[in-house]
């Protein structure tokens, strides 16, 4: 009978033991993608930012022009173009170098949507929205910012 109960105190430890491993792996793999879909979300931001800068570089700077190519809708966006892309629901891929874009390479878990929204004649605001299914959950990472037209020159 002692033995009966041994056996069950250790098979009961082990399950729990089980379980935990399993769940911080799985744990472990959520937020490794988690702190990719963040990097990707801020790089969104980052190559919008990049548009409005070059705009200002080309002495696009009044209220009529700053904002060229950051019309407002929802876009793609990729680390090696200067435009907006069309909007579509396809994941980014990751190139043999380790680079996220659509072009090439293996379909990954995310996706991109940046948004524009115009706000009066000098900010736009700009959401990066990263969505991922991961485990058999849904997985959203977002971040949003306000650009300004802080150059203006008179038309």
């Amino acid at each position: 009978m002692e033995v009966i109960v041994s056996l069950g105190v250790i098979i009961a430890a082990l399950v729990g033991v089980m379980a935990l491993v399993t769940f911080s792996v799985s744990s472990i793999r959520v937020n490794k993608s988690r702190i990719i879909a963040s990097n990707l979300a801020q790089e969104g931001l980052e190559i919008v930012r990049n548009i409005r800068d070059n705009n200002w570089l080309n002495y696009k700077r009044s209220v009529s022009n700053w904002r060229d190519g950051l019309a407002s809708g929802n876009y793609l966006v990729q680390f090696d173009t200067e435009n907006l892309l069309v909007f579509s629901s396809t994941p980014l891929k990751i190139n043999p170098a380790g680079r996220y874009q659509y072009n090439s390479g293996s379909d990954t878990l995310f996706y991109r949507k940046i948004s524009i929204e115009h706000i009066g004649d000098n900010q736009i605001k700009v959401i990066s929205q990263i969505d991922w299914q991961e485990d058999g959950k849904s997985h959203v990472v977002k971040t949003e910012t306000r650009f300004y037209n802080w150059l203006e020159e008179p038309e």
